[in-house]
């Protein structure tokens, strides 16, 4: 990631700090999922929505990595897995729908 080091030449320009954004928190956290532990290492604001949606639909943190983990499609890695799971409740829910796919 290249950082601009310019001097600001304007307001609007000094406004402008999406240059400065640091990299996403990544935090790893470990799991029991089937009996076995599991380390997930995710940004965390994936952590948040994660724990939104588990929240959401009455279950822990847990249970709901396990379902997406046992729905998972061979051969994708399991923190990708959340992530589409995470990005598409939020686009449906967003739309509106209630169908959700990981």
């Amino acid at each position: 990631m290249k950082l601009d080091r310019r001097i600001p030449r304007s307001l609007d320009e000094m406004a402008d700090l999406s240059s400065l954004a640091a990299p996403p928190a990544v935090v790893t956290r470990s799991l029991t999922i089937g009996g076995r532990r599991a380390s997930l290492r995710l940004e965390a604001t994936i952590w948040d929505g994660l724990k939104d949606i588990a929240k959401s639909q009455g279950k822990s943190l847990e249970a709901l990595c396990a379902d997406i983990h046992d729905s998972r499609t061979e051969g994708i890695p399991f923190a990708t897995s959340v992530r589409v799971y995470v990005l598409n409740h939020f686009r449906s829910t967003a739309a509106g729908s209630t169908t959700l796919v990981a």
